[in-house]
């Protein structure tokens, strides 16, 4: 049985979350823009400074956050099973039990198709936290962990 302790996302994962974000500071930036122009009755120019004011404060906010963000999600293959840590201001601990999974899926997105990456679904019996996802990880790393789950010893209780 194959364990490893505390293994980090891939980097290319950072640039895809950047990526993401830097689409969502733009839509908030304009809705931002759009309240503040009208109120004070900007020109185009001033507006478009406002603008690119906005994008430019918040970009830098989420810029920082994905560093500190990508540094405190990481994962780690154990005996008992699989345990995902993540959080950057409310941290998270999910330990999936090997002997409760009872599929895994596979799943990749476009921009994750551009850098190789791939999502890891779990699925476990329950209600709360049924389904656990690891993004972030490289096709062949996570059909290996995939493949990991799945061969589980038989004399253990499986679900």
């Amino acid at each position: 049985m194959q364990t490893f302790e505390k293994k980090q996302l891939e980097t290319s994962y950072l640039k895809i979350f950047r990526l993401a974000s830097l689409v969502v500071v733009f839509f908030v930036s304009i809705a931002l823009t759009i309240p503040i122009s009208t109120l004070f009755d900007f020109g185009w120019s001033l507006r478009i400074l406002c603008l690119l004011s906005f994008w430019i404060v918040l970009f830098g906010i989420f810029y920082t956050y994905s560093i500190h963000w990508y540094r405190a999600y990481h994962y780690s293959l154990l005996d008992v099973g699989l345990r995902i840590h993540k959080g950057v201001f409310w941290q998270q601990q999910h330990t999936v039990p090997r002997n409760r999974v009872q599929h895994i899926d596979i799943t990749t997105g476009p921009l994750e198709r551009r850098y190789e990456l791939s999502k890891l679904v779990l699925h476990t019996a329950g209600t709360r936290n049924a389904s656990v996802t690891l993004p972030g990880l490289l096709q062949d790393d996570a059909t290996a962990l995939r493949q990991e789950l799945i061969n589980t010893n038989n004399t253990e209780d499986t679900v």
